[in-house]
């Protein structure tokens, strides 16, 4: 594109993935650790040879061995510093990439329970528990009413004083018993007995039953 000044804009070419700049990191690594490797080579070998210029009386030759010893040496510390350096914005990376799927799936979380609750209030949801609270009182009122004829069936005091002979002699209890029962049916009444026998009425025979019943007597004979 073209802007007021008649310059064309730059384009800016989008970043990296965090997975593909993780993987170059670690190519990265992988490559000094062989640089790494190839020069604690060399200082075996600088090493090696001092000795053997040393042995053979080569002073100078011995001392520039180790001159190229210490070289290498200073290298790989520098390598090493340079893969610390890698492994922590590969660490940071990787941190990064975990706190962006976290707050992603946070996010979706927040959508799901704004759609579920979508239809729910506070207001809402205690004139509901208001509701089910004032059911449960009229329950209640209702199963209290309906028990209490039961309840009033039994003298407490009566049971009570049963409950006392509980515990006694058997033969006790029974007479306890027995005069309670006496007590109780002293005072019914009863229609007297009859004194002479009592005469069943008969039916008078009519004239058809008197035929049938001659009629089987002859079918017997």
């Amino acid at each position: 594109m073209w802007n007021l000044f008649g310059k064309k804009k730059k384009s800016v070419d989008p970043p990296p993935a965090p997975v593909d700049a993780i993987r170059n990191l670690r190519d990265q690594i992988a490559l000094l650790e062989k640089r790494e490797n190839l020069l604690q080579q060399r200082i075996i070998q600088s090493t090696q040879e001092a000795l053997k210029k040393k042995t053979s009386n080569d002073t100078a030759g011995a001392l520039f061995e180790l001159k190229r010893k210490k070289l290498f040496e200073a290298e790989i510390a520098k390598l090493q510093g340079s893969r610390i350096t890698l492994d922590s914005q590969i660490m940071a990376l990787e941190s990064a990439a975990i706190n962006v799927q976290t707050v992603q799936a946070m996010k979706s979380g927040a959508e799901v329970m704004k759609g579920i609750h979508g239809n729910l209030d506070v207001d809402k949801v205690e004139d509901l528990l208001d509701s089910i609270k004032e059911q449960n009182d009229i329950h209640e009122t209702i199963a209290d009413a309906i028990s209490r004829p039961g309840q009033e069936m039994f003298d407490d005091d009566q049971l009570l004083e049963e409950l006392a002979l509980v515990g006694n002699e058997p033969g006790k209890v029974q007479n306890n018993v027995q005069n309670k029962n006496q007590d109780q049916t002293s005072h019914v009444f009863l229609p007297m007995a009859p004194n002479s026998a009592v005469s069943v009425p008969q039916s008078k025979e009519s004239d058809l039953e008197r035929e049938l019943r001659e009629l089987e007597a002859s079918m017997l004979a």
